[in-house]
């Protein structure tokens, strides 16, 4: 039942949109999909990261920390508008869906995944979340582990689907001429998320 609980909620949090979803449809469309699926396997070892802080009570330290948080809130909205501006101003070309990439832009697009998810608000909350409320002092550290390596792997398997469906070469094809212009879009919305974090985030500057 505990192990149900957790598969539940993860899926929920996993496929609701939100900065890893937006990045690796950005990495598909941008840079091909093995670009996208190396995104995604940074995107699973953040949760792997995020597991981890969690058994060791880090996630707690940091989500019960009013200035702490408030500085990784805006880290992760610089980080964002940082990418936002490379997908408008730099958007690609989209001819290259299924082309293999040199291991410099593999480490490059596994960075992304993984700084975007670490530095992730929503992701350290969830975890507070799960940790916290779903999990009792009970639950053993091999069970732990178990249950960040599930979500970890769960999660690499999502976006994995989402890289695959955002390649299709048929989709590609068809959309050939609009993918630079949906970079440009996503990079708008990840700039909204940015600056969403910043006007929200910036009038608690006044307490420190």
């Amino acid at each position: 039942m505990e192990f149900l609980t957790i598969a539940i909620l993860h899926f929920f949090a996993v496929s609701s949109p939100g900065p890893d979803y937006i990045i690796v449809t950005r990495q598909s469309i941008r840079s091909g999909r093995s670009a996208a699926l190396f995104t995604s396997l940074g995107i699973a070892f953040g949760i792997l990261v995020h597991s981890f802080a969690a058994m060791t009570g880090l996630t707690y330290i940091i989500s019960s920390n009013p200035f702490i948080f408030l500085c990784l809130k805006i880290l992760a909205a610089l980080y964002l508008m940082y990418l936002g501006f490379i997908s408008i101003f730099k958007s690609s070309s989209i001819s290259h869906s299924s082309k293999d990439i040199s291991s410099k832009d593999s480490l490059y697009s596994f960075r992304i995944g993984f700084i975007t998810n670490v530095l992730n608000p929503k992701a350290i909350l969830f975890f507070v979340t799960v940790f916290s409320i779903v999990l009792d002092s009970s639950t053993s550290l091999i069970l732990l582990a178990f249950y960040g390596s599930y979500m970890a792997v769960a999660t690499f398997i999502w976006f994995s689907l989402v890289a695959f469906l955002f390649t299709n070469p048929e989709m590609v094809r068809k959309y050939s001429d609009f993918l630079p212009k949906f970079e440009k879009i996503l990079g708008c919305v990840l700039l909204f998320i940015a600056f969403q974090i910043l006007i929200y985030e910036l009038p608690n500057l006044n307490v420190y």
